[in-house]
């Protein structure tokens, strides 16, 4: 029987069993579970059928997520670390003693170094409940200094795309209608993103109704390489300038949609004025990739409509990560590929009620990363700098909410030092990662299955909007990043904003004012349908730019000097170092740092494994199986060596993750793409060697 529970709950119930619908919270996904339920207890879970968007499914991740949940490591009780940062020795303490600590700690940081001494660095699992409590928390008390993983992440491509197409909308590629598909630093098959539900099988769709083409532009032979009808295996850190190419030859040879161009873009005459160097000569030489290639791959995209081109961390992980993004902007815009269906679409956005409390914030304060990197959104990858440097100011704490910096920020011996350099470090986790070595506090932290959340449903194919309430109550003493600063802001005076009661409290606060505000919880438990995407409709109303159309010469990039894309400059390959380096490929059973410490999970990819390229491997007698040592400007690493014969031939990949085979000792912090902060994780160039022993 079905039964409305008394917070308005609808849950199927036989006997003491419950049968529970949620939704994972490892990556932006999302997916829908249900949980099977006794004695306060999850059994089982299994994925929701219901659910539009994962429609059952569940990644290898989602299927183990209960060993977290019961890992007999997880943190049960606040930690008080009386010994060295680097060498802890832990107590166990109360939360009113935690609380107490970090009060005096935060009154004594205002007084002495100001309010904007403080930082919060969340990780990706944080999401839009958690993180309006902290921001909250944080404008209310002073500081400015919220950042996650946009700079780290998304923040080019966000960049670009909003400069050419105008916000506030998401968008999203609709694979399923497309005669022609370029992924491009994408892998979807492994890092199965939101934007990705059920890919592969529009992909299948797209080959099986229209004969759709699929073309994957890596420098590895990918997962999704695999499956793709060509494979353009390019240098890494030389996108940029097969996009450009691609441009120069449509526009050269008059393969570009006139109509489309006429009508809904402004800039052209000025892009094809500025365009020289891209012939396809130039542009082969700098992708290692042949000509032929490259003019076929733009010819199909020019005569394939509709066609979608999506890109990822493959391209953005670089110096040229948002000149790049444009580019493939415009080539959309071009082809006439944008707002239509089969190519670009655009998500409108769920309003929510802003409840971060921004006004209490004091005007004219700026983030540590404000002046290096004015048109961001964070600065994760700035922060070591900011503490070590104290430009512009300085920065004497962070609290670290399900992140784990030591593993997954850039210059792993910077991130180190700047830690050790801080008068007050709090860590809010599952377990004690690697980060919390430098923590002076660590406090137990919720998985999604003990707490309450939102799931707004961005860049995914259905416009379904959902909340998630507990499944079952925080194990021994952990507590929500919402619930922590709600009780530190108590602590702190701050009663009135961080009039909480319960969660269903905040989210009913998240709620006020929405289109989701006249449902009970226990109907958005359930979830509603938004506003389906409708292919056409920026064409007919505008595109939310100055000027309201596509603009292949963003006005909005003006002033920084960078309205005409244009290459940034970056390293190159040497004597010293001649190879090149990526770093950061996803390995299905982990996401980033996280799930290394899970029985099931570690078994499927125990030992990390750096892809070798034939010719490093010809030229440096490298085998399959050596241990090898790589060797950047920033430091080394010793791993074992996977011979590659189908990807660039003088690349080798590093996955990221691994705590004793960390991959960002070998990054920089301050080789970035210069508008948005996003290091170069990617195109590195490197030494390669056999080594005789792991050191």
């Amino acid at each position: 029987m079905r039964v409305e529970d008394k917070q308005g709950t609808i849950r199927h119930k036989e006997g003491n069993r419950e049968m529970k619908r949620t939704f994972c919270q490892i990556c932006k996904c999302d997916c829908g579970i249900v949980a099977e339920v006794k004695n306060g207890k999850i059994l089982r879970i299994e994925g929701d059928r219901e659910n539009p968007n994962s429609r059952g499914k569940l990644c290898v991740k989602g299927k183990n997520s209960l060993d977290v949940l019961y890992h007999m490591d997880r943190l049960k009780k606040p930690l008080l670390n009386t010994g060295d940062k680097g060498s802890p020795k832990w107590k166990e303490i109360s939360w009113d003693l935690a609380l107490e600590i970090t009060e005096n700690k935060l009154g004594e940081l205002k007084t002495r170094h100001g309010p904007e001494s403080v930082a919060f660095l969340f990780g990706t699992t944080s999401r839009t409940l958690d993180t309006s409590l902290v921001r909250r928390f944080a404008n209310v008390y002073g500081t400015p200094n919220v950042t996650q993983t946009w700079s780290i992440c998304v923040g080019p491509k966000v960049l670009a795309y909003l400069a050419t197409f105008g916000g506030p909308s998401y968008p999203t590629c609709d694979f399923a209608n497309a005669n022609f598909i370029i992924l491009w630093g994408a892998n979807p098959l492994v890092s199965y993103m939101h934007r990705y539900h059920g890919v592969v099988q529009d992909i299948l769709k797209a080959r099986r109704t229209k004969g759709a083409s699929v073309v994957v532009v890596d420098p590895r032979e990918s997962e999704t390489a695999r499956i793709g009808d060509f494979h353009l295996r390019i240098k890494p850190n030389s996108d940029f300038y097969l996009a450009m190419g691609m441009i120069q030859y449509l526009i050269d040879n008059d393969l570009y949609d006139h109509d489309f161009v006429r009508e809904y873009t402004t800039g052209f005459n000025k892009l094809r004025e500025s365009l020289g160097g891209y012939d396809l000569e130039t542009v082969a030489r700098k992708t290692d990739l042949p000509i032929e290639q490259i003019r076929q791959i733009t010819e199909r995209l020019a005569e394939s409509r509709p066609a979608s081109i999506d890109r990822r961390e493959g391209i953005l992980h670089s110096v040229n990560g948002l000149q790049t993004a444009r580019a493939i902007a415009i080539l959309m815009s071009l082809t006439g590929n944008v707002d239509v269906q089969g190519g670009l679409i655009f998500n409108p956005p769920i309003k929510l009620n802003n409840i971060t409390l921004e006004e209490r914030l004091p005007t004219g304060k700026k983030p540590f990363w404000g002046e290096q990197y004015p048109l961001a959104s964070d600065g994760s990858g700035y922060l070591a700098e900011a503490i070590l440097s104290d430009r512009p100011y300085p920065v004497r704490s962070v609290f670290v909410l399900e992140s784990n910096p030591v593993l997954t920020l850039p210059n792993t011996k910077k991130v180190i030092n700047a830690l050790k350099k801080l008068e007050f470090v709090v860590v809010h986790d599952f377990f004690l990662t690697e980060t919390c070595k430098f923590a002076d506090l660590v406090l137990p932290a919720c998985t999604f299955y003990e707490k309450s959340e939102v799931d707004v449903g961005l860049l995914k194919k259905v416009r379904w909007f959902r909340i998630r309430r507990k499944v079952v109550e925080a194990l021994n003493e952990s507590k929500s990043e919402a619930e922590f600063v709600r009780d530190l802001g108590i602590k702190m005076g701050y009663s009135n904003e961080f009039d909480f009661p319960t969660e269903d409290s905040m989210l009913r606060a998240l709620l006020e004012g929405s289109d989701a505000e006249r449902y009970s919880l226990g109907e958005l438990e359930d979830g509603i349908y938004l506003e389906d995407l409708r292919p056409g409709y920026l064409r007919e109303r505008g595109f939310n730019t100055p000027s309201g159309k596509i603009e292949l010469v963003p006005s909005i990039l003006r002033p920084f000097h960078d309205d005409l894309p244009h290459p940034v400059a970056s390293p190159t390959e040497s004597g010293k170092y001649p190879f090149l380096l990526i770093t950061g490929p996803k390995v299905p059973p982990y996401y980033h740092s996280q799930f290394r410490n899970t029985q099931t999970l570690s078994k499927l990819n125990p030992v990390p494994c750096a892809e070798v390229g034939k010719g490093i491997a010809q030229k440096m007698e490298i085998s399959h199986g050596d241990i090898i040592e790589i060797r950047t400007h920033v430091g080394r690493l010793n791993i074992k060596a996977a011979v590659k014969e189908n990807m660039h031939p003088f690349t080798v990949s590093v996955p990221h993750g691994w705590a004793d085979c960390n991959a960002n000792v070998l990054t920089d912090d301050l080789i970035t793409e210069p508008l948005s902060g996003a290091p170069m994780y990617r195109g590195i160039p490197c030494q390669v060697r056999k080594a005789l022993e792991f050191p």
